[in-house]
Parts: C-alpha cells; sequence; structure tokens
C-alpha cells in the first residue's frame, strides 16, 4: 500500500531513520521527528514529499506542534510509528534517578501523550495504524534492564487496552517486539554490565529488518510481531516456566556481581 501519511518518532538515526526510509520507498509521505533537528533536515532532503519536524515529545507543546504540522502538510494521519526510545543498563541501585525518570519519560510518557494527541485525528478519518516500538524486553525481565523492562512492558499494556479501546472505531493498534538490533546508537555511551550473555550473531537484527517488519505490520496489522520469530519461543518459556528462568538468571546475576566485587 502506498500514499499514506506516516509519523515516524526517533527518525534521526538508527530504527527510526531505516523506517522513515522504508515507508518512504513504498511511496508513502512521511513526517520526521526527533530532537536532532539538523540530522531530521539531511534525511528529509533524501526523501521526496517527506516533513522534518524537530521536537521533544516530553513537551506537551512540542506534541501539538508535531501534529499540527501533520495536519496543515498533509490533511490526514493515516499510521503512527512510536519509535524513540532511550535505555540505560546497570544495577538498579546504581542507576541516577534523574535516568529512570528520563527513560519512562521518552518511553513511556511520550508514546502515550503523543498517540492522544493523534487519536482524534483517526476518529474523525475512520481508520488509522498505531505502531509502537516495544521490545523482547517487554515481554521477558532482565537483571540490569529493570527500568527499561519497566517502560517495555507498560507500553505492552498500553498497547493491547487502546487496541480494545479504538479498534472498534477503525483504528488498529499493533506492537513489533525486537530481539537485539546492530549496528544502531541505542544505549551508546551508556554504562552496560557485562552479564556475559549476548545475543548470537544469528539471531542479531539489522535496522533495516525491523523497518520491514514495521511496514508490513502497516500493510497487514495485527497485535502481535516477534521478530525474529525463534524469540517467541524464549517468550513463551518465560510465560510458562518462570521458576525456571528465574534460576538461570540468579545464576548469571550472581556470577556478574562477584565479578564485580559486589555484593550478591
Amino acid at each position: 500500500m502506498s500514499g499514506r501519511v506516516v509519523i515516524v518518532t526517533g527518525a534521526s538515526s538508527g530504527i527510526g531513520e531505516a523506517t522513515a526510509r522504508a515507508f518512504a520507498r513504498a511511496g508513502d509521505r512521511v513526517l520526521l521527528t526527533a530532537r536532532r533537528g539538523d540530522r531530521l533536515q539531511q534525511l528529509s532532503a533524501e526523501l521526496p514529499g517527506s516533513l522534518a519536524v524537530p521536537g521533544d515529545l516530553t513537551s506537551g507543546a512540542d506534541i501539538a506542534r508535531v501534529v499540527a504540522e501533520a495536519t496543515r502538510g498533509f490533511g490526514r494521519i493515516d499510521v503512527l510509528v512510536n519509535n524513540a526510545g532511550r535505555g540505560g543498563y546497570d544495577w538498579l541501585e546504581h542507576l541516577p534517578e534523574d535516568d529512570i525518570r528520563g527513560e519512562i519519560l521518552v518511553n513511556l510518557v511520550a508514546p502515550i501523550l503523543l498517540t492522544k494527541a493523534i487519536l482524534p485525528v483517526m476518529q474523525r478519518q475512520g481508520r488509522g495504524v498505531i505502531i509502537n516500538l516495544g521490545s523482547v524486553a517487554g515481554r521477558i525481565g532482565a537483571p540490569t534492564l529493570s527500568a527499561y523492562n519497566t517502560t517495555k512492558f507498560g507500553l505492552d499494556g498500553f498497547s493491547e487496552a487502546l487496541r480494545r479501546e479504538v479498534g472498534p472505531q477503525g483504528i488498529r493498534v499493533c506492537v513489533v517486539y525486537p530481539g537485539g538490533v546492530a549496528g544502531t546508537e541505542f544505549g551508546r555511551g551508556a554504562r552496560r554490565v557485562d552479564l556475559g550473555v549476548t545475543t548470537p550473531r544469528w539471531l542479531q537484527l539489522t535496522a533495516d529488518q525491523v523497518a520491514a517488519a514495521i511496514v508490513r505490520l502497516a500493510d497487514r496489522p495485527r497485535p502481535r510481531l516477534v521478530v525474529p520469530w525463534v524469540f517467541s519461543a524464549a517468550i513463551a518459556a518465560n510465560t510458562l516456566l518462570p521458576s525456571v528462568v528465574d534460576r538461570v538468571m540468579a545464576r548469571t546475576v550472581r556470577r556478574a556481581r562477584g565479578a564485580a566485587g559486589l555484593s550478591r
């Protein structure tokens, strides 16, 4: 499908940039938003018919401006991709309070408020697709990711409730759950605790692969899409056998904390 108007948040790099490019290749018009205006302008220059609207989506005024620019420039909003996010990796007792608050604002509060602002447009149209970028970390809690897990579990619950709320109005709500994504800026610069566990290279995704999954969801909406599909087995194991997963995680935590000279 082409000719849609698509808003992509966090479009200045990584999955957001790849998603904007993928929709543009499909013949859609894209509104790009992120904090880094210079990068947005560069990308917009490469995507015919696109519109760059820099903004901080934790700001109500900036959210209102994004929606106003979309409706003024394009007349409608067909797809919203809530992609913008950040993550910190550390033991909870070491996470600065401001980092925790900031992560919750960007990853959870901002997409809820942007969706709220866009809903009246889609309700008037009688159609629309909202795609929230979740994570396997939104279905499986992991040590050192407590704040990030909180935001992604919360986004999952928000998506499920909203899907049931606005589905009768012709608005589809979807969540994509990627595993590890290589080559993006996500988490770059953050202190990372070495748990001795990594995603095998053959399971790591690229930003382009996640973007392709997002476009597929816009074409054929479904409530949930796990990529790659093999992580569905891990999610099922975590749901059905939580005590087994707890024991495995406990061994990993004791080893990592011991190696760092921390109390176990």
